[in-house]
């Protein structure tokens, strides 16, 4: 075995012993995700798809690090706080990640990656750290003042944590109970919400038999969350911006042809050939491979997902 089978190996054995990876419940995290996912796990479907469990485990171990270090450093701290606290109130469950009562601030740790950060947090999110806020008021009576997303990039350092915080509302934490109730009272498999290439062949236990994930043919639906709304209207804005500035830029290339020197600022301006880049010359070689009744081989790439907004 390979050393890299044998890492995989090893961690994959170790997600599938958690307990988490066990429970057949909702928990918070999931409300708002993907319907159908959910509702198969209600329904106990059977887990079918063996997911990529990395990035999970990564979080999962960043959590595990700053509970370490809050407890290692529990005999300075003169604050009384809750870290990692299991809370359950009429069938919502729910992990708390850190709670401060002496400021009624509930905080959530997540994991992500640095070109995420732009678009974070989302819906999804903020839902789980007021439902964390909700499960606090309804089991301990106590009211938190303040919810706040921490992202922590996998791929960035201590420069790039981002902190979103937002007051407590139990009426957003209603809302997503809403959801869950509404999937709960479900007598079938609402229609699947995520891409097989974008989503589910990679991190749903579902993908298979029980749920191929959204095909090209959906209908159309009427776009309501505020910030997915402004988030698409950024995106629409972002693709004329990059338009025009390289218009921008081809015009500016065109004006300094021939230049070169250094302005009074010290900018250094050079021209210098780049070689082309080389490519296979497919015309050529299916008529050495014809000679020898052979046709070129192709391999396929892994599907991806193309964002169209018109």
């Amino acid at each position: 075995m390979r050393l890299d089978e044998f890492l995989l190996t090893t961690l994959n054995q170790y997600a599938d012993s958690r307990p988490r990876s066990q429970q057949t419940e909702i928990g918070v995290s999931q409300i708002g995700g993907c319907r159908r996912q959910v509702w198969h796990q209600l329904q106990g479907a059977k887990r079918e798809n063996t997911t990529l469990q990395l990035p999970a485990l990564m979080g999962t171990a960043i959590h595990q690090l700053i509970q370490d270090a809050f407890e290692g450093a529990a005999e300075e701290e003169t604050v009384a706080y809750w870290i990692e606290t299991e809370l359950e109130h009429d069938g919502i469950k729910g992990h708390v990640d850190f709670y401060l009562p002496e400021l009624g601030a509930v905080i959530d740790w997540k994991t992500t990656k640095m070109r995420n950060l732009a678009y974070f947090p989302s819906q999804q999110q903020r839902w789980q750290v007021q439902l964390y806020g909700w499960l606090i008021e309804k089991v301990h009576k106590d009211t938190p003042l303040t919810v706040s997303l921490i992202g922590i990039p996998r791929d960035g350092d201590e420069r790039h944590i981002k902190i979103h915080t937002e007051e407590y509302n139990p009426a957003i934490a209603e809302e997503a109970i809403a959801w869950y109730r509404e999937v709960a009272s479900m007598t079938e498999a609402p229609a699947p919400e995520r891409y097989a290439a974008q989503f589910c062949q990679h991190y749903c236990p579902y993908f298979g038999n029980a749920c191929q994930g959204k095909g090209k043919d959906k209908a159309e639906v009427t776009i309501t969350d505020k910030p997915t709304i402004e988030t698409i209207e950024r995106y629409s804005k972002v693709l004329q911006d990059i338009k025009q500035l390289e218009e921008e830029k081809d015009a500016i290339k065109a004006f300094l042809e021939g230049v070169e020197g250094v302005t009074p600022d010290g900018v250094k301006v050079a021209w210098s050939q780049i070689a082309g880049r080389k490519v296979l010359d497919e015309e050529q070689v299916a008529q050495i491979l014809t000679k020898y009744g052979e046709s070129i081989p192709f391999k396929q790439g892994a599907p991806s997902m193309r964002l169209s907004v018109k």
